[in-house]
């Protein structure tokens, strides 16, 4: 059981990181010293290998098992589509949230006028 602090809380709403997000980041992810982090290569690791089980159970016609693929599968999607979730822990509190892949702007530099 984890808990979540009032700021994750607020992190997660602003950034569209569900509840299903952070248990699958916790279960797949690296742990990096306080972080957990699930990445864009590892979603397409697990992708891949969800499709091949996926093959299989279809053979079989096991409807249950087909759909909890699925469920699954469309989360990874939504992981490696924010290009990886990262999750900063203290203890079992999740302190903070927030996309691996963060592009950060570069600041001009003012060359005055010509």
């Amino acid at each position: 059981m984890i808990n979540l602090t009032h700021h994750v809380k607020s992190k997660m709403s602003q950034r569209g990181i569900h509840k299903n997000l952070l248990e699958i980041v916790l279960i797949h992810g690296v742990i990096k010293k306080d972080k957990v982090i699930l990445n864009r290569k590892r979603c397409d690791k697990f992708l891949k290998n969800l499709d091949k089980h996926q093959k299989k159970v279809k053979r079989l016609g096991n409807k249950l098992h087909i759909d909890r693929l699925t469920l699954s599968r469309s989360i990874f999607l939504k992981i490696r589509d924010k290009g990886g979730i990262t999750l900063v822990i203290m203890g079992e509190v999740v302190i903070t949230t927030y996309n691996t892949n963060i592009k950060l702007k570069k600041k001009r530099r003012y060359k005055g006028q010509k």
